[in-house]
């Protein structure tokens, strides 16, 4: 399954940090998740974290990194109903870990390496290396929604523990794609972090799930009615307020579903669709009204002009102010 249809680099040399989350977070966590456990912000160098609402519960997605050596000993963390999914950006040359209060095998871990932790067991680890991990914590309640949308009776249980050093690219584009929005939140919008979540989920669930919760046989496209409803939501909000559950309601469909017929009737996941609608809006406004830069980005959905000028200028291959005077000769 192809997952995203956009994929970025980490940059280095990113400050330690925790940004408001999609619900608007202003105040950073005291304490995050590295690699299974939880760390302190005082003891890492990076950390930035988005909350995405998942029906009552949230997803939690971060970023973190210790460029030195001897972080030492984690911290306690309460038991969940949920799985922690850490991705290796770079290699975990040295640690040990236990689950339980039982030392586990703690083999080396090569950057692209993930693993997942049921967070209904206690997990400590004591990190020696250097480190940059993306974490997704995983709610039951989201396991089981995305599950029983794509037919199957409920999630059950994901296995992919550490031992094992599985490397997963679809996971690992996931995690890389996310990285831009982590480092700005204010540009990432809802239906591309619901999408992000649900296909990430969908497909953990078709790998590591138990064999009764994986999903049955896909099911067609939208009826023309239902992708009629869908574009005019989509369109009356360009800045990308409008959920997945939002669009899915609106065509009586669960979110799995919809999100899987949509792109098999438009050809791409609802968030890149809004994305190409934005930039056409932006074309219609440099050709056809005196408005600078900065003001076509806000009006055509862009969170601002430097925003507005990476995403025309992935999509055009060109600038925006190229694309225009190209129009004007």
């Amino acid at each position: 399954m192809s997952v995203l249809d956009q994929t970025a680099a980490a940059s280095p040399g990113w400050p330690a940090h925790a940004f408001g989350s999609v619900k608007t977070r202003r105040t950073p966590p005291n304490r995050g998740g590295a690699v299974i456990a939880q760390t302190s912000l005082d003891r890492v160098d990076l950390f930035r974290q988005l909350v995405v609402p998942a029906g009552e519960d949230e997803v939690v997605i971060s970023h973190i990194s210790r460029r030195l050596a001897g972080h030492g000993s984690t911290e306690s963390q309460a038991r969940k109903a949920g799985y922690a999914v850490c991705v290796h950006l770079d290699e975990l040359a040295s640690y040990d870990v236990w689950s339980d209060e039982r030392h586990c095998a703690s083999p080396p871990l090569a950057a692209g390496t993930i693993h997942i932790s049921d967070m209904r067991h206690t997990w400590q680890a004591d990190i020696q290396s250097s480190f940059q991990v993306a974490n997704f914590y995983l709610p039951q309640s989201a396991l089981d929604e995305v599950a029983e949308g794509q037919g199957s009776r409920g999630a059950g249980t994901l296995h992919c523990p550490i031992v094992e050093t599985r490397s997963d690219s679809v996971v690992t584009n996931v995690a890389m794609a996310l990285l831009p929005a982590l480092m700005r939140p204010e540009q990432a919008s809802k239906i591309f972090l619901d999408h992000a979540w649900r296909a990430l989920t969908a497909h953990l669930l078709k790998t590591y799930g138990s064999s009764d919760a994986r999903p049955q046989i896909a099911r067609g496209g939208l009826s023309p009615w239902q992708e009629r409803r869908a574009k005019e939501m989509l369109l009356a909000d360009l800045n990308g307020n409008v959920t997945l559950p939002d669009l899915a309601q609106a065509c009586r469909l669960s979110c799995s579903h919809f999100s899987q017929a949509f792109r098999r009737t438009v050809g791409c996941p609802p968030h890149r669709w809004l994305l190409s609608q934005r930039v056409e809006r932006s074309k219609e406004l440099m050709l056809n009204s005196d408005q600078p830069l900065s003001e076509i980005a806000l009006n055509a959905g862009f969170a601002d002009q430097s925003h507005f000028t990476r995403v025309f200028s992935r999509m055009v291959k060109t600038s925006p102010a190229a694309w225009k005077r190209a129009q004007e000769r």
